[in-house]
């Protein structure tokens, strides 16, 4: 489970054993059998249907089937119905679980345009390639139209995202433009207003972009595997504080360390006149300490240089006061002003 390869070894077995049920079936085997891995819709004469149900589930004993027969003359399979008419033809229509509820990627979420109006575009393209019925195509689309309203969606996200491309009416110079192969693609994640501009900036230098999100859910709630417990940590970005009540003093730093090492390093007097500001500090406030339950982990940086620069940001956004100046690795440059928010005193 989880290998990419999966699906399709499934499918090669599922062939395999499709060919053996069906060449093995000493009855009338069914007249239409198809299969999309492994849900499968066959057509046979109700005398066999019941032998044929217990020879497949003979085949193989890692391989069990249930049945659904058809009701009403119809029959789901995936997202399509497929319904007998009085004359014998059948027609196709988009099955929906009784458990749908209509609830669709929201307008308002924060997901590139592109993706919301893709969510048109499939739903609607389903509809079209499924559909058979005219009527029932026409009565599809106003469920769609209502159903992404409700989500959000306004008027004129259905004439973006289903409006007709007609190559021909697209000037020269576009037609250039789209052309041009990219030279190198870059993957940054979606800030609203954010990276669609810096899609375009990076559009001019031939580069292909594309988005991945900020923040998930998964990223949030899911974690498989035990936390790292703090002490043990590494490659990560700081902060001590000072325990005394009256006292307001932080210092931020990095280290490639366990983060309990960096932390006895910093209390701890050093042969060089050099020793650490956290050292300093406490021997001259007397009842000033620090403690490495209270530390806070800012973030983590396996990457040397990267980590300089987070260090850097943290030291812009703390302001810590026991900072020696010009002990960071990188110096931020004033373009990072507009992006950071405003210092937070310690």
């Amino acid at each position: 489970m989880g290998s990419p390869v999966s699906p399709i070894v499934v499918n090669l077995y599922m062939e395999k054993f499709e060919k053996e049920a069906l060449n093995s079936f000493p009855g009338t085997p069914p007249a239409n059998w198809f299969r999309y891995v492994d849900d499968t819709w066959c057509r046979i004469k109700k005398t066999a249907a019941d032998k044929f149900f217990e020879h497949i589930n003979q085949v193989d004993e890692n391989i069990k089937f249930t049945q659904e027969e058809s009701q009403n003359n119809t029959l789901p399979f995936l997202d399509s119905k497929v319904i007998v008419e009085e004359d014998g033809h059948l027609n196709v229509d988009v099955y929906r679980k009784p458990t749908h509820t209509d609830q669709y990627l929201a307008f308002q979420s924060h997901h590139p345009l592109e993706q919301k109006l893709g969510v048109i575009k499939t739903l609607f393209h389903r509809a079209d390639t499924i559909i058979t019925s005219e009527e029932a195509k026409s009565n599809e689309h106003r469920h769609l139209e209502n159903a992404l309203s409700k989500c959000g969606y306004k008027r004129w996200t259905f004439h973006k995202a289903l409006k007709p491309t007609d190559e021909s009416k697209k000037p020269s110079k576009e037609k250039h433009m789209q052309k041009r192969k990219t030279t190198a693609n870059a993957t940054i994640p979606y800030i609203q207003g954010v990276s669609e501009k810096l899609r375009r900036i990076l559009q001019d230098f031939n580069i292909g972009t594309s988005f991945k999100p900020y923040s998930t859910l998964r990223q949030k709630l899911v974690h498989p595997k035990d936390r790292v417990r703090k002490h043990i940590k590494s490659d990560v970005i700081y902060r001590l504080k000072c325990e005394h009540p009256q006292c307001r003093d932080t210092y931020i730093g990095e280290t490639s360390q366990p983060l309990k090492t960096r932390y006895n390093q910093h209390c701890r007097a050093t042969a060089s006149k050099y020793s650490s500001a956290i050292y300093h500090h406490m021997k001259h406030h007397r009842g000033h300490s620090f403690r490495l339950e209270t530390t806070d982990v800012l973030d983590r940086e396996p990457r040397w240089y990267e980590r300089g620069i987070r260090e850097a940001i943290y030291e812009r956004i703390y302001n810590p006061t026991l900072n020696r100046k010009g002990g960071l690795r990188v110096e931020l440059s004033g373009t990072w002003d507009s992006t950071l928010p405003p210092p937070k005193g310690q």
